[in-house]
């Protein structure tokens, strides 16, 4: 709102802009310049070789032997088949923007895009021979005149770097050049055949060479779509394309869901824009699993489609629609602009549609968690009707003997004794022993002479409906255990003492002075010497006087042990 401020804007573009116009006219005239030095070059080679003239009888698509020759006295007549000649309107045109993309690369038949300048000798030359053959041609190919001067860009955009240069186009794209005058007739009737798809040029055109034409065809797509592609219908597919897609989210409920199907709509748009010659990417199978799942449920994705060109494909027998039926090119303009729209509308949506992303993983999560419980609970359900067809009473036991590793399986009833359990087991036992019968789980401990015990049952006890029991078996003879008890004790303290006894050998390694007078011998150059020496003990140790102690109280304990 500053006018000072807003007044040195203006003057500074305008400076800008004059700058720029200055330096577009010094870029024109130095390559004006250039172009004329290389026409005085071509005029100068031109000199020593030979003039070609193009026959008033020439007929590109016969072979050379059949061209009629004629005399300068002779009325040239017409060769045998040749076709009618056409108006100059009819097969003669002029380029421009707006209009290449309908003359040349939506032209039915062949074209020679002849890239000229008012200024270029050579092209004077030229020019005139090929509208003449277009005429005579009756329009079997069509003649498509560029100024260079007043096409920049699209000279530009085909790498044209001397004049006059010449493509080849067919079915839309650029399948053969050349630049300057042809060498001879014979030249251009190859040309001309291979234009017409009638034989091969010679020389063939090699691997390099048809990339470099595709990337030159793609280019020129771009171009004569923008340029045939006004402002007005920009921007009104750009504000149709975004009403459908906020149409979209009002039909789909949710903005993730109206993000997912929008991006399946570019990459349909994006796979005509990569090749608009491929024509399986100008059909779309509405019965698809995923186009039908992300689009041809949505009237509103449907709708920018079609905005774009895509029609409903009548003849066949599948859902599906179907852009430029027919022909061999489209205009991919559309497509971009509709493309630039969905990844805008992404853009300025992006906050919107990550909330709405993470409401929906929420709702998934929580729906997931459902149907796991409603599992839980069908689980519950199953054992509980299990639990109703056991036995109540059934009682499972693992018995293992104290000792051993092998485990019994042991089935029994809960209101059992206790005793049935010894009964039960695969194995014999001693007769006359005491038994004694353990479950750590339960703490309980019970003896075989415990009559009391062993009598109630297993459910008293705890351990059904299943336990896990270890039984032991207990010498009840007491002397002898006394016996065995006092004579270990002896056995170990004679053990001590016998450990006391013996010869000892000891080897040592000592590094030495080498002038302390030590007897051994000189390791490491004299720096140390090995000394080894044995010790040996014949007469008996003398017992640590804390050692008996200790091994005298232990003997008392035991007595006063046994006495008790």
């Amino acid at each position: 709102m500053n006018v000072e401020v807003a007044r040195a804007i203006l003057i500074a573009d305008e400076e800008d802009a004059k700058a720029e116009e200055e330096a577009y006219a010094a870029t024109m005239e130095a390559e004006k310049k250039r172009l004329a030095d290389e026409e005085e070059k071509q005029l100068a080679s031109m000199k020593d070789m030979k003039t070609v003239t193009v026959d008033a009888n020439f007929d590109p698509t016969r072979p050379a032997a059949s061209t009629t020759t004629t005399t300068a006295n002779a009325t040239p007549q017409p060769p045998q088949g040749a076709p009618k000649p056409a108006k100059k309107e009819d097969v003669v045109f002029q380029a421009t923007s707006n209009n290449i993309q309908k003359i040349v690369l939506e032209s039915p038949v062949p074209v020679l895009l002849d890239v000229y300048a008012d200024w270029c000798g050579p092209c004077k030359a030229l020019t005139p021979a090929l509208e003449d053959m277009a005429i005579k041609g009756g329009g079997m190919f069509r003649l498509v005149k560029l100024n260079t001067d007043e096409e920049r860009n699209i000279s530009s955009a085909l790498g044209v770097t001397s004049l006059p240069t010449v493509f080849g186009v067919r079915d839309g794209k650029i399948i053969h050049s050349f630049q300057g005058m042809p060498r001879s007739e014979d030249f251009m009737r190859n040309f001309m055949m291979g234009l017409f798809g009638a034989g091969d040029f010679n020389p063939k055109v090699t691997a390099e060479q048809r990339q470099q034409y595709d990337e030159l065809s793609n280019k020129l797509i771009k171009i004569a779509g923008a340029a045939g592609f006004s402002f007005s219908q920009r921007e009104a597919l750009q504000v149709r394309t975004n009403a459908r897609l906020d149409d979209l989210v009002e039909v789909t409920g949710d903005m993730s869901t109206a993000e997912e199907s929008a991006k399946v709509l570019r990459s349909l748009l994006s796979n005509v824009i990569r090749d608009p010659f491929e024509m399986k990417f100008r059909r779309v199978n509405l019965d698809n699993k995923v186009i039908a799942k992300n689009v041809g449920v949505f009237a509103p994705a449907v709708a920018i489609l079609k905005s774009v060109g895509f029609i409903n494909d009548v003849g066949s027998p599948k859902n599906s629609l179907v852009l430029g039926k027919g022909k061999k090119i489209v205009n991919v303009a559309p497509f971009v602009v509709a493309r630039d729209t969905i990844d805008k509308w992404i853009d300025l949506n992006r906050r919107a549609i990550a909330t709405a992303a993470r409401k929906k993983q929420d709702e998934l999560a929580r729906a997931k968690l459902l149907e796991e419980a409603e599992e839980v609970d069908e689980e519950e359900e199953d054992i509980e009707e299990v639990a109703v067809k056991i036995d109540p009473d059934a009682c499972a036991l693992k018995v293992r003997l104290e000792g051993k590793n092998k485990v019994h399986d042991i089935s029994l009833k809960a209101d059992d004794p206790l005793s049935s359990i010894i009964d039960a087991l695969p194995i014999e036992l001693p007769e006359g022993e005491e038994l004694q019968i353990t479950c750590t789980a339960r703490r309980l401990i019970v003896k075989s002479t415990d009559t009391d015990a062993m009598s109630k049952s297993i459910r008293h006890h705890r351990l059904a409906p299943a336990a896990s029991l270890v039984v032991k078996v207990i010498n009840s003879n007491k002397d002898t255990t006394e016996e065995e008890s006092t004579s270990s004790i002896k056995e170990r303290a004679a053990a001590r003492k016998s450990r006391k006894k013996g010869e000892h050998t000891m080897q040592s390694v000592g590094i030495y002075a080498k002038d302390d007078n030590a007897k051994g011998e000189l390791i490491d150059g004299g720096g140390g010497v090995w000394y080894e020496h044995d010790v040996s003990d014949d007469e008996e140790e003398k017992p640590d006087e804390s050692q008996e102690a200790n091994d005298d109280a232990e003997d008392s304990e035991s007595q006063e042990t046994k006495e008790e």
